[in-house]
């Protein structure tokens, strides 16, 4: 009896099998983490992509409602839409930057956003387009997210539960800075002509009363 215990103590016959169990379940859980990181990166590359897409759509649009956001072919002149020639003083949310909230003072500018893009990104897919306006320039910022079908154990291993892509895009507008020059050049050159004949007036004034 005791030779044969020796003997099974001695041999290494199911060692490999014995390893094996103990090993398995480790490069499962690592083969299965790879897997649910690759779903992760490829999910949020693809969401990324839309909100750089729409970001891009968006800032190509603006300056005509009537674009198309693919050709960018419209049939409709900015003199003949609400988005005129003036229309980035009224409806530009350009009194917001001094706190001033005027009626329908977004509406041209909800227009623009587009919101309908994210509507047709198939999925489960919800966001929101922001347009910030400010006095050194203007952009539109894209929001998405989109929710994780993933075991429970992974979004803890992950830390969260959605996923969320941002974009940013600046609109460069020559002609408005042109015309925009332009108007300050001339109300500054209005107000050296017509502050000389206020500065007169007050003379004479002073000249009468002595």
């Amino acid at each position: 009896m005791k030779k044969q215990i020796k003997a099974f103590l001695a041999s290494d016959k199911g060692n490999f099998t014995i390893e094996a169990s103990m090993i398995f379940p480790m490069l499962l859980l690592i083969t299965l983490s790879l897997v649910f990181f690759s779903l992760v990166i490829y999910y949020k590359s693809i969401l990324q992509f839309d909100a750089n897409r729409i970001a891009d759509n968006i800032a190509f649009t603006w300056s005509n409602s009537s674009k198309d956001v693919e050709t960018g072919e419209f049939d409709t002149y900015t003199t003949d839409l609400d988005d005129g020639l003036y229309w980035r003083l009224t409806s530009n949310n350009f009194l917001e930057q001094f706190g001033i909230k005027g009626d329908n003072d977004s509406a041209l500018v909800e227009k623009k956003e587009r919101q309908e893009l994210i509507a047709e990104i198939p999925g489960p897919i919800d966001g929101e387009v922001e347009f910030k306006n400010g006095l050194l320039g203007s952009k539109v910022v894209v929001t998405l997210q989109q929710p994780l079908y993933l075991p429970g154990v992974v979004k803890k291993l992950f830390g969260l539960d959605f996923m969320e892509a941002k974009a940013t895009r600046s609109f460069n507008e020559p002609v408005e800075f042109i015309r925009m020059t332009d108007f300050v050049a001339y109300f500054v050159k209005d107000i050296k002509e017509y502050g000389g004949y206020i500065t007169d007036f007050k003379n004479k004034s002073k000249k009468k009363k002595k």
